[in-house]
Formats: structure tokens, sequence, C-alpha cells
């Protein structure tokens, strides 16, 4: 791809992070060229970071072709148990249930999926990635046909470049959102941490485990994970003025490791520290996450603690629900205002996970010694009274959050009892067979908008449509696998299921028994002219 400063290049992104790479591929997926800028000459950062995928993001994962690996070699988990003391006061589970295509969660090393990102990339064209580089926005390109990115090289050389729209990926201290004067509103959590990524053979399951002041660590939080193949993560908590270097080249994290399995009266192992950390968490949220022509996009445009796996995972939502709107517009099949609902969708998104997850670090994280108190207290209750169990804050896990309130979505006709998945929310993915080939919904579904009929009097199968200026066509049927129970879309009448790019529900319609096709055909392509900012109303609505 030339770099020509004299044409407008569609998408220019700045940071080659997890989240700049997603957004990258999914771009040219759907046919749109872009140059990433990003500083390192390494396709991943090499730290303990981010771990816990969530299964929607398994499964964008595997719509985009890395999670072959990340299914093999990760560490799936359904099981989390958090402990006061020595004593057992918490359990969660999370069912994996017979339609379910993925595990609740799989734990995976964020430097290894930016690499899986880094090799896919490499696999596809229209996408030019300049390491060694730094890009910064010279204008905005509000009120204009383009925003400009002025690009240094590693060689020191300048150059101003032109492009209709840009994200920045730029990570948590962000110079483009700097640059644009756009505040980070928010906090610093009273917790810092230490992160040890580490290989041994132990006797444990794979499950979360959270400790409150556990007998070999009384004066913290401890938690642990496996991340498979006998690699282990353990977090601490500690002392703000704690030396982390210090405390690995000493031995003390080895010593912090072995006390753990000490307590665990695990015999004497190898232990192979392979990353080590230190973190102090954060909880931010920019105050826009668009302006003029740029848009910022994960911890550019949010941070969150990583107790409760909000992060990455939502950044890649922030990724998905870009591109396709992107595509949209410069494909000219969508208006410039469509992009105005990643910020409505994404910024509701966001102040809900800095919501929550704030709430779990005030839980987890007291700032005052009263605080402290309240908090013992609590633990101390639920360790003698199981019902007070749910008083306790443990970090509450990611799930996507529905975009019900979207201009985007049409309500609902469904009688508020139905059950029926909600306009806004996710479709829900199960297995299928297409033309003898297994599949789900969501592969059948992602990238383009799709309409799936469940009818009632077939529950083994599903109808499935495409949607555009010519109306509602009839593509294909396709089977229900393992259809011994109801599958999640079935429903006592007929239902049609209008799917965005990104896999959320635009509309959900009833289909009256006796109705014409032409019917309920018209309303779901009514509901589909909403979902790309076409409906004349939505000038008001947003």
């Amino acid at each position: 791809m030339a770099l020509d400063k004299a044409v407008a290049l569609p998408v220019i992104i700045i940071g080659g992070g997890p989240i700049g790479i997603a957004t990258s591929l999914l771009l040219s997926r759907a046919g749109v060229p872009c140059v990433v800028v990003e500083r390192r000459e390494t396709p991943s950062c090499g730290q303990s970071r981010a771990v816990t995928i969530q299964r929607d993001i398994i499964a964008l994962y595997d719509r985009m072709g890395i999670a072959e690996e990340i299914l093999e070699r990760g560490s799936s988990w359904s099981l989390g148990r958090t402990y006061y003391g020595d004593e057992e006061i918490l359990r969660l589970t999370f069912d994996r249930d017979a339609s379910s295509v993925y595990p609740p969660f799989i734990n995976f090393a964020q430097y290894r999926v930016e690499e899986l990102l880094h090799d896919a990339i490499a696999r596809q064209e229209g996408v030019r990635i300049l390491h060694g580089a730094s890009a910064e926005v010279v204008h905005d390109g509000a009120g204009a046909d383009h925003a400009m990115v002025r690009v240094v090289d590693g060689s020191g050389h300048t150059r101003v470049l032109n492009a209709s729209y840009v994200v920045a990926a730029d990570g948590v201290g962000s110079p483009t959102r700097k640059m644009l004067g756009i505040d980070f509103h928010g906090w610093r959590t009273n917790g810092r941490f230490l992160v040890a990524d580490f290989r041994a053979q132990l006797p444990f399951p794979t499950e979360r485990r959270l400790w409150f002041s556990p007998p070999f660590y009384p004066e913290g939080i401890v938690l642990m994970h496996s991340l498979g193949e006998d690699v282990w993560r353990l977090d601490w908590q500690i002392p703000p003025e704690l030396d982390v270097e210090k405390e690995l080249t000493s031995g003390g994290v080895t010593r912090r490791i072995r006390a753990v399995l000490d307590h665990a009266q695990v015999d004497e192992v190898e232990i192979e520290i392979l990353r080590c950390n230190g973190w102090t968490f954060q909880q931010r949220q920019a105050s826009r996450f668009r302006q003029g022509r740029v848009f910022l996009v994960g911890d550019a445009a949010h941070v969150v603690s990583p107790f409760g796996a909000r992060g990455m995972n939502s950044g890649m939502e922030d990724a998905e629900n870009l591109a396709w709107k992107l595509a949209k517009v410069l494909a000219g099949t969508a208006p410039d205002r469509l992009l105005d609902t990643y910020a409505t969708e994404r910024e509701s998104a966001a102040a809900h996970h800095v919501l929550v997850t704030g709430e779990s670090m005030n839980f987890m994280t007291p700032s005052t010694p009263e605080e402290l108190s309240e908090r013992n207290k609590t633990l101390a209750q639920a360790a003698k009274d199981p019902a007070k169990a749910h008083l306790v804050d443990s970090g509450k896990l990611y799930e996507p959050h529905a975009y019900t309130q979207s201009p985007l979505t049409t309500a609902s006709e469904c009688l508020p009892t139905a059950r029926l998945p909600r306009p806004g929310s996710m479709i829900p993915d199960f297995r299928l067979i297409h033309d003898g080939v297994p599949t789900t919904v969501r592969k059948i579904a992602a990238g383009r908008f799709t309409v799936i009929r469940a009818e009632a009097a077939s529950p083994d199968t599903l109808r499935c449509y495409s949607v555009d200026e010519s109306g509602v066509v009839p593509l294909f049927t396709l089977q229900v696998e393992g259809s011994s129970t109801p599958h999640p879309l079935h429903h006592p009448s007929d239902a049609a299921y209008l799917v965005r790019p990104d896999c959320y529900l635009a509309a959900v319609r009833e289909i009256e028994a006796g109705s014409s096709d032409e019917s309920w055909m018209d309303r779901i392509r009514a509901a589909w002219q909403q979902a790309l900012a076409r409906e004349p109303e939505m000038e008001a609505r947003t």
C-alpha cells in the first residue's frame, strides 16, 4: 500500500497493540485497507498483562481465525473460589450448557494473542504496519473530508498523511487523546499488584482462586490462575514502595511462589519465572470516544482494573463495533452519523465496566483503615454464614454490554414475558450444520446484516436471509446440531432476528400466524434502515 500524502488513506490506526491490530484485521476483512503505526519493533508486549478471555470474545477470535491455538493450549475454567484466610467463603460456577460452543473462560496470555493477530495480518491483504514509528494527529478532520497525521519513522523521516478516518489505539497514556484535549476522567485504585507468570508442574485444578489475607500472605490479596501447559499466574497485592525489579532479582518472587505451594503442601518442584512486573490500576473513561474523524478504542478510551477481565475483552468489542461501521460508511452504504453510534454504544459499555470494576476494587482494596475494617467484617460474616456470601465482591466477570438503548436498536414488539433474546443483546451462539459442514450461528451471521427466521413448527432448522436495498432475500436453510432440546432462538410462534455484522441483535420480530412474508419482511427491512442510521428520526434520537 503506497503512502501518498496527496491521497487520503481510508484508515490510519495509531497503535499496534492487540486492539489496534484487531481493528486492522477486521477492517481488512471487510475490504477496508489501513495503515497501522506502532512504536514497538516487536509484535507483542512480552509482559504479564490480560489473561482471561470470555466466551463471546473467543467466538470473535474464532471468526478472526486465531482461536485454534487458544482453544487447544489455553486453560479453560468455569469455577471461581474465594477464600478469607484459609476458609472458602464464595464459589462461583459458570455453567457450560449443551448448546454452548465455547467454554465460559479461557486463560491465555495477551502477548501470545498479539502474536496470533500479527500472524493473521501477515496472511491478510490490505494492512501495512509501520513498526518503530510514531504518529501524531495534526488535524482531527472536523469540518473536512479527511484528518491529517504526522508520522515519524525509525530513521527520523517525517511525513504528513491524510486519512478518511483515524483510530487511536495508543494505550492508557494515549498521546492522541491528550493532543485532542479529551479528558480522561476517573481515579487510581489503592491497590498495587505484583504479577508473575511461572512454569511448574503442579497438582492444581484449572480454576480461579482468590484469597483475602491467606495464612501464607496475611497482608493482602493473592489471586491464582492456570494459563495452561504447566504455566501459572500469581498476583499479590503489594505496598506502593516495593521495588518489583529488586524483588525479582533477590529471589523474593520465587519465595512468594514457594509460600503458596508450601501452604498447599506441594513438594519441591522446579519453578521457572517467565514474566514478572508490577501494576497500579486505574478506573478511567475518556469524556468522548469520537472527535471529528478520530476515534478512541481500547485503553485509549477506557481503562479498568483486571479483576473481572473487562479490559481487553471490552476493547475487542470496541474494535468490532467500530470496524463494521467504518466499513459501511467508507463503502457509501451508510451515512457518517452511523459512526456517532460507535461513541453512543461503547461509551455506555465503558461506563458500565468502569462502574462495576470500581465497586470491586473499592471492596478488594479499601483506601482507608475504616473501609478495610468494614470489608473484613463482611468477609468474616460470609465465613460464618454462607447466606452472606453474596456480599463478597471478588470481581464480577466480563459479559458483553447490551445496546438496548442504542438508536440503532428497534424496540421489541414481543410481550415482556416472551422468552426471546432482547434486541440490543448478542445473538445466542450455538452449533449448526450448513451443507453438511459444522458451523455456528455467529459464524453464519458475522460481517454482514443477516436475518434468521426460527419457525415454531421446525425446531430443528433455521432459515437464513440477506437484507439490502432490494429487500429480504432467502439464502439457505440451516440444521440445528444436536437439537434434542429447544435452541435459544426457538419460540412458540415464528420469530425473525435481524443480526448486525458484530452479532448484536438490531431487531427481534414475532411473526404472527397467518401473516404474509411481505409483512414481516417490511418490518425487518425498516429495522435494517434504522440499524444503518438511515432512519430519519435518528437525528433527533442521537
